[in-house]
């Protein structure tokens, strides 16, 4: 699993919220000495768990809102500020889906028809953890304010997960928080194109080339395993697994996802497993699921196709994972 340099704001909430580095990690279940390391790398899961035990060890049901009101420019990535240098929010999120892969593992879906809609994900997890998704949401809705020094509020704001504590969310946002799949914002057109004050066309001038430079080298190092399984991701939950239809998602041809992968000493069917088995714990240990919806978004149209393929990754069964988890909380 790939390692990527996790965001300059982790030091800010630390100090923000007097938090001990090392008990932070310890209730993550990652190294002592994490945070001493400069800079400080993790894989996607080792991230997912940082953010769970942020949650777990500051406990305020309104957290994601006092994370999004920390967040000041200074604290911001190259790519954040070439956002901000835009004209409008259409502008600014297109610019900061293309370039927020070099901030991490989040991922932006854009959505432009009758209104703009952002949607945060995490490349390498089915479901963002739940502080996060929230507070890019809260930290969204507050960049447009800031930048454009109106009080938008957002026509619809979704979550897949319940707020602990609605008023507050809805008191900040200006709309109640509804149930969806995805963590996404969606602004009326009128507010998309509302100017940005803090425009700047000769910013912008100055940072595309080397984020261009920044994206090009992370393209060169990303190995077709990591490619193949951020395809399946999104591709299982439709049914299609078949290495064909990696290739068309890839934009390459079969022939050459296969012959990639055998020069890093893999096949299709082993990533195919792997990715699954991943994702399967990922489910039953993070969401509550039923075991048949967990086989349906891993592709399986039959839920008892399950049993057999989990005990062949794991050695174990499906419920004995979930048992483990709930006697371990």
């Amino acid at each position: 699993m790939p390692l990527f340099r996790i965001e300059r704001f982790w030091h800010v909430i630390l100090e923000a919220f007097d938090l001990s580095a090392d008990a932070l990690t310890r209730r993550a279940g990652l190294p002592t000495g994490t945070f001493a390391t400069d800079p400080v790398m993790v894989d996607v899961e080792a991230w997912a768990s940082l953010w769970d035990a942020l949650e777990a060890e500051v406990a305020k049901p309104d957290l994601a809102l006092e994370l999004a009101r920390c967040v000041t420019l200074d604290m911001f990535d190259p790519a954040l500020f070439a956002a901000l240098c835009s004209e409008d929010l259409q502008q600014a999120a297109r610019r900061l889906q293309r370039y927020k892969r070099l901030m991490g593992p989040c991922r932006l879906k854009i959505q432009d028809d009758q209104d703009f809609s952002v949607a945060c994900q995490v490349e390498g997890l089915p479901l963002p953890p739940p502080l996060w998704g929230i507070a890019e949401l809260a930290v969204w809705v507050g960049l447009v304010r800031h930048m454009t020094r109106h009080a938008v509020v957002p026509k619809r704001v979704v979550a897949p997960v319940a707020m602990e504590a609605p008023e507050a969310f809805t008191a900040y946002f200006g709309v109640a928080v509804t149930r969806g799949s995805d963590y996404e914002v969606v602004f009326r057109r009128e507010d998309a194109h509302r100017r940005f004050l803090t425009t700047d066309a000769s910013m912008w001038v100055f940072f595309e080339p080397a984020l261009e430079r920044r994206l090009a080298e992370c393209d060169a190092h990303a190995s077709m395993r990591e490619r193949v399984r951020a395809a399946l991701i999104e591709l299982l939950p439709t049914g299609r697994s078949e290495l064909g239809d990696v290739a068309r998602a890839l934009g390459a041809s079969a022939r050459t996802v296969q012959r990639r992968l055998e020069a890093e000493g893999l096949s299709f069917r082993e990533v195919l497993d792997t990715t699954r088995a991943q994702l399967a714990k990922h489910y039953l240990t993070r969401t509550r699921m039923a075991t048949a919806e967990v086989a349906f978004l891993l592709g399986y149209d039959d839920p008892n196709s399950l049993y057999p393929a989990f005990r062949a990754w794991t050695g174990t069964t499906p419920q004995a994972v979930r048992d483990g988890t709930r006697h371990s909380e």
